[in-house]
């Protein structure tokens, strides 16, 4: 039998919509994941839009997609036999995924100390739309409202319109990725320790906060009084066709851009020493360098932009839509499409690949289940396991020596890596290992610097250790830094690799091979490493070599044109989205092939594609198209699953309130609020359909209602009324107001500046009895004695040769 990273390890998926992904990448990892579902299945069943536009429990395309790879089973808790055959289940399980209100949790009996009285090895994940230690924890919530109370909402669109939700779900995507992250370390404590279970929590809305920490970091408040908002980092340049680019001039290789400027006839007086035009930010009005690239896209139809921009070293890609996706040679060349065959349907559906295939081993996509279709087959292995009493198992024997406590803070220890990674995607995934334990050392220079290690301080000037941004992206590592371009530089990193279990980089394909380092040189070093490569599109194909952000990445990947307003520029969420999507693949596949090692002996290579890991959350829509041929519209803060649903104006300047109404219940309720009884029983507006189908004329009314109305005092009001709704939150309202983000912001301080406060977002993953505190980033070079003396056994003399000789920078 092929081992896999997570083979042996059950999964028990009693998720809906917002963790249904969760449980997906678990499976794709090969667990045994079964969708644990009531009579009549579960919500993801239900979700719209369905195949052939025919409702049912086996057509809904978010089922077809997130629940490939798993099992089902329904048991009615509600009889005796049910709640037996579920503990049962509990009984023969290592983890349990579910996404109910604390006191949800408790009405569906599904507390952790009753799980895990009866098994103490389970892992529990909750995954609800706000933190169950806060005053808004039983609050109702979808995508649309965790995304508007973290700040995500606030900076995606244009600021002559409504805030836009994300597309393609993306607090339902973050929160997936954490919570597989957080599986993956408690996994890694209890093999590791033979320790019992543990139950964690990561809420959507914090989640969906950890997607804006570029845009919105919580020093541009703190420090400079200032509240990012729209359009955030997103951006979309017109070319002469018609279509448009993501695109970032840099002042690193401003001379090439001067080249093509001149190249293409544009008069400008731009000069080498104006690249201060270039950087991030510079004023947009009056800007030479913005004027000199609107001449440009003016002359060049998208796809011939993008060539010749790749061609200058300019981060720029075309923002593409899925039928041009379909037939790119980039796509092509990478297999980035497949097809699964579902015999009980009779078709054949699109898949794009999975999010975890940068494993060694591929990842084998199977159907998702017909409903109960592996209830008789479970009942056999439960029955052959003779887990049989429906009792509480027994409390382990307890020892005069106290046993191992599970501790994820250290699930990692023992762990080293060796980090090459620089900006954001790679730093805050080896920053979620460092958080469970491990040993990062950052391999970096003054020669080759990490702009990031020079973003701004506290003065507004580039500060190498007080970047608020800096500190938030690389807590709790170690600082070597080292000159690469010399040999005595590389052989100090060989040495440091000989004793390493991991080595990550997130440069462009053939980087880390130009600096010696490149796989098969490292298993002559030490042959059962394990090297993550995080470029920003694939190892092969048109784009290998193209500068890329997290931004054109998003425009290359289809989910700018998933969003929007009608007659909008397909601007994309206002982040730099597989920045921080990206993060929790790395820190999961990583752990993977650290578990698989353990059983193989062997490590492995991972090729971890940005661009590709992106796509995948984008899975469902995909399906869509494929099945359809059309591709779907932006979606302009709707949902085929909810009526009304969307961010409403209230009293104030640029002031919103986030309302999502799922079933006439919420309905009536709602019109009630707006003492508009009468519209509950109105033909237009009586049933969700009639509702969808006059739903510009429902958006206005709900918009008289809100516009006159305090957009905090309305959020309540609706949500004790049992109404899912939110404020649209800014930077100083996740930081100072929101009552449920103040234990998500934490402060740290630099020696440098001992009396300075560095605010910098904690981890969206939490464990239950853990204090998860994280620990100041390195100053340039901190650890060098550390690491070269006391691990390497180097000795003070030649430590301080190089320092002399200056390979030490």
């Amino acid at each position: 039998m092929t081992v896999t990273a997570l083979t042996g390890v059950r999964v028990l998926d009693l998720a809906d919509e917002s963790a249904a992904f969760a449980t997906r990448i678990l499976a794709d990892l090969g667990a045994d994941v079964i969708k644990v579902e009531p009579p009549g299945g579960s919500r993801t069943r239900s979700r719209a839009p369905f195949l052939d536009g025919i409702p049912g429990p086996e057509r809904s395309f978010f089922h077809l997609y997130h629940d490939a790879n798993k099992r089902s089973v329904v048991i009615d808790r509600a009889s005796d036999a049910g709640e037996a055959q579920f503990r049962n289940l509990v009984c023969s399980a290592d983890v349990l995924v579910e996404t109910a209100a604390p006191a949800q949790r408790d009405e569906l009996r599904l507390e952790s100390e009753r799980l895990r009285s009866w098994n103490p090895r389970l892992i529990h994940a909750s995954v609800p739309a706000f933190a169950s230690d806060g005053e808004w924890a039983d609050w109702r919530g979808n995508d649309l409202i965790a995304g508007a109370a973290s700040g995500l909402v606030w900076v995606s669109g244009d600021v002559r319109s409504a805030p836009l939700q994300g597309s393609a779900r993306p607090a339902y995507a973050m929160a997936s990725l954490a919570a597989a992250t957080g599986v993956m370390v408690a996994l890694s404590s209890r093999d590791r320790s033979s320790s019992c279970g543990a139950h964690f929590e990561v809420s959507l809305q914090e989640a969906a906060c950890m997607a804006a920490i570029q845009t919105a970091t919580p020093t541009f408040w703190s420090w400079f009084g200032r509240v990012p908002g729209r359009p955030g980092l997103s951006n979309a340049l017109r070319c002469k066709d018609g279509g448009y680019v993501g695109v970032l001039i840099r002042p690193a290789g401003f001379e090439l851009f001067l080249d093509w400027v001149e190249e293409a006839g544009i008069e400008t007086t731009l000069t080498p020493e104006d690249a201060h035009y270039a950087e991030t930010g510079a004023p947009r009005r009056g800007n030479p360098v913005s004027a000199a690239t609107l001449e440009l896209a003016a002359r060049y139809g998208r796809d011939a932009f993008a060539e010749r921009a790749g061609r200058a070293q300019i981060v720029c890609l075309p923002i593409l839509d899925f039928p041009s996706m379909e037939t790119h040679p980039h796509y092509q060349a990478n297999e980035q499409f497949l097809e699964v065959e579902h015999a009980s349907l009779g078709r054949t559906l699109g898949f794009p690949r999975s999010p975890v295939d940068a494993m060694e081993q591929d990842v084998d996509l199977g159907r998702a289940p017909l409903l109960d279709e592996h209830g008789p087959e479970i009942a056999r292995e439960l029955a052959s396991l003779k887990t049989g009493s429906a009792e509480p198992q027994p409390e382990p024997p307890r020892s005069a020596e106290p046993g191992p406590r599970f501790d994820p803070l250290r699930a990692l220890a023992g762990v080293r890596v060796v980090d090459f990674c620089w900006v954001l995607a790679g730093p805050i995934g080896t920053r979620l290992l460092a958080s469970f334990g491990a040993d990062v050392i950052r391999v970096e220079s003054t020669r080759h610097a990490d702009g990031m290690r020079f973003s701004a301080g506290p003065d507004g000037k580039p500060d190498a250790t007080l970047g608020g941004l800096f500190n938030t992206a690389n807590a709790g590592k170690r600082s070597l830094s080292i000159d690469l371009s010399t040999e005595r530089g590389r052989e100090v990193v060989r040495r440091l690799v000989a004793g390493a279990d991991v080595v990550t980089n997130n440069y462009r394909p053939g980087a880390l091979e130009r600096m010696g380092f490149g796989y098969e040189s490292l298993c002559q070093i030490r042959p059962d490493i394990i090297l993550l490569n995080l470029p920003g599109t694939h190892k092969d194909g048109p784009w290998r070599d193209r500068p890329t952000m997290g931004n054109v990445v998003m425009a290359a990947s289809g989910f700018n044109t998933l969003m929007g307003f009608p007659d909008e520029r397909p601007r994309g969420i206002g982040v730099a989205y597989p920045d921080f999507t990206s993060p929790y693949l790395l820190a999961t596949t990583v752990m993977a092939a650290l578990r698989q090692r353990e059983r193989t002996g062997k490590g492995q290579e991972l090729d971890l594609s940005q661009l590709s890991a992106t796509i995948s959350l984008l899975g469902a829509e995909w399906m869509q198209y494929r099945a359809t041929g059309v591709q779907p519209p932006p979606a302009a803060n709707r949902d085929a699953n909810y009526c009304p649903h969307g961010v409403y104006p209230t009293r104030g300047e640029d002031e919103w309130c986030a309302v999502a109404i799922e079933d006439d219940a919420a309905w009536t309720r709602l019109c009630t609020q707006m003492n508009r009884s009468e519209l509950s029983t109105d033909p237009r507006f009586a049933t969700h359909f009639a509702r969808k189908a006059n739903e510009d004329e429902l958006d206005e009314i709900v918009r008289r209602f809100s516009e006159g109305l305090d957009r905090w005092e309305l959020a309540a009001r609706l949500q004790a009324d049992g109404i899912a709704a939110s404020p649209v939150e800014n930077l100083r309202d996740t930081f100072e107001r929101d009552p449920q983000l103040r234990p998500h912001y934490q402060i740290v301080r630099q020696p440098v500046a001992p009396e300075l406060d560095i605010p910098i977002d904690r981890d969206a993953i939490r464990f239950d009895g853990v204090d998860q505190r994280l620990t100041r980033a390195p100053m340039l070079g901190e650890h060098n004695e550390a690491v070269l003396c006391d691990l390497l056994d180097m000795s003070d003399e030649e430590y301080q040769q190089l320092r002399v000789d200056g390979v030490l920078v």
